[in-house]
């Protein structure tokens, strides 16, 4: 994923998200969405290179060679080298796994030009570079499993039903999750009970955790906010994508139900609400000072980012932060956390999260043997011993629902396990998965949005209802070019 200059705030994440999320940093993360630091952290911030894992390439004699395509990440490589390899070799012992393991911006290019060349490549996961799921599925890289789900029988009735489904389209399954996860608002106990201020609560359907009230929650918890060396910012907003994200909190999607579903979108209408979305996360910086400015940010950045530092007392982001932030749990100068619902912009806003989820698909248009070979490795993948596996690799959350409540027990010393559930599924019923995965060509799109929007997050003039027409206008323009070069 591609996210250029998004407010310092909000994108205490892009980084990590290209490097962990999409890629590579601690764990695992879904495609494309923000971490925790900003795009242009200084280079000695970034996370320290790690050597690449080497795999075997080499069959034995007799053995059939199915070719997997993984990202370079040293958590997931482990998983891979040191679990699925070994397990899958008793499993299916004439089968030899051959481990593509590349950078995450090469991968794109790399499965262009081994499918459009007709090398072998049996399995991968289409939102790790390039332009996501939907890009893939209309150009028709990706085989339909249904047919393979129905004559095996293989029961899928163990998987989160709100999850599973988003790869089903036109009643086509054309991908199995193995990763997903919501957005929420992270929250420092620590610091909420220095400040003496309740938790916000667990549950979605609480009508009285309002924009208002996570305002004026953020403002009891902010102090020096004038002094970045002393500061503690109350609410600090990181959802990505912006352009849909933020006014999803004010029941205000840009993107309809068919665009998501076809990958294409009319023309879109930003209105009047729309633009009360963005000017009220911009305020949160300038208007009530309880996020941090552009320098503010930057010295969070050197104290490890902005929710890691300990100086945020709440902070919207994606899921990631389940993993990411786990660790300093039991740092012994760390603190507990907790993870609560987006706020409620408006009483209608029933589908305010954005939820991030990635699947191992099969390449379209092998043959019987070759598609089989890569079904049963999918089926291994995506197994209850496997995602086990892969959760206790990664710390991030299975997507069988019969892992869940081992996976919510991690928080127990924070948090109760009952709680976290709520908080972690509510996110599944209130929320959609994010755009950057069911729109073909969303990178053109992001960029559209990122190029207008990074000035009106840095100007603390700025006003959304200035820059609403001319965002409408660009991103039309943008969706135009993309269904006519698709022949929509």
């Amino acid at each position: 994923m591609k996210i250029r200059q998004y407010p310092w705030i909000l994108l205490l994440g892009a980084l990590m998200l290209v490097l962990a999320a999409c890629g590579g940093q601690q764990g695992a993360s879904p495609t494309a969405a923000p971490g925790e630091a900003p795009t242009t952290a200084p280079a000695s911030d970034l996370p320290t290179p790690t050597p690449v894992i080497e795999f075997a390439q080499q069959p034995q004699s007799g053995q059939k060679v199915l070719v997997w395509m993984v990202r370079i990440n040293t958590v997931e490589n482990r998983w891979e080298r040191d679990v699925v390899l070994p397990a899958y070799q008793q499993v299916a012992p004439d089968v030899f796994v051959k481990v593509l393991n590349i950078n995450q911006d090469d991968i794109a290019v790399k499965r262009e030009a081994m499918i459009a060349a007709k090398e072998p490549l049996h399995v991968w996961s289409s939102n790790w570079g390039g332009d996501g799921f939907a890009s893939d599925r209309f150009r028709g890289l990706l085989a339909d499993l249904t047919p393979l789900i129905e004559r095996d029988k293989w029961d899928t009735s163990d998987f989160i039903p709100e999850v599973f489904g988003i790869y089903n389209v036109e009643g086509k399954q054309y991908g199995i999750p193995f990763l997903t996860t919501g957005s929420y608002v992270y929250y420092n106990m620590k610091l909420f009970d220095e400040a003496g201020v309740p938790y916000p609560p667990s549950d979605w359907n609480d009508k009285s955790w309002t924009w208002d009230a996570f305002l004026e929650t953020a403002k009891k918890l902010t102090k020096n906010p004038d002094d970045p060396s002393t500061a503690v910012y109350g609410g600090v907003n990181g959802l990505w994508p912006p352009f849909d994200s933020i006014p999803m909190i004010w029941g205000k999607d840009p993107f309809t139900a068919q665009a998501l579903e076809t990958g294409f979108s009319d023309p879109i209408k930003l209105d009047e609400q729309t633009a009360a979305a963005f000017q009220a996360v911009h305020d949160l910086v300038y208007v009530h000072k309880v996020a941090p400015d552009q320098a503010a940010s930057q010295a969070l950045d050197q104290l490890g980012g902005a929710f890691l530092s300990g100086r945020v007392a709440m902070f919207m982001t994606g899921g990631w932060g389940h993993w990411n932030y786990k660790d300093i749990i039991d740092d012994p100068n760390g603190f507990c956390w907790g993870a609560a619902p987006l706020p409620w912009g408006t009483p209608d806003a029933t589908i305010r999260a954005t939820i991030f989820t990635d699947p191992w698909v099969v390449t379209a248009g092998m043959d019987a043997e070759n598609t089989d070979m890569a079904w049963n490795f999918v089926k291994f993948l995506a197994s209850a011993e496997q995602q086990r596996a892969y959760t206790l690799a990664t710390g991030t959350p299975p997507v069988r629902q019969s892992l869940l409540n081992d996976y919510y027990k991690q928080y127990e010393k924070c948090v109760p396990a009952e709680k976290t559930k709520e908080s972690f599924q509510g996110a599944f019923s209130h929320g959609r998965e994010s755009s950057n995965h069911l729109l073909v060509k969303f990178d053109e799109l992001s960029q559209t949005w990122d190029n207008l929007l990074s000035p009106f997050w840095n100007d603390p003039n700025a006003k959304a209802s200035d820059l609403m027409p001319l965002l409408e206008s660009d991103v039309n323009a943008a969706l135009e070019r993309i269904r006519k070069e698709a022949g929509r």
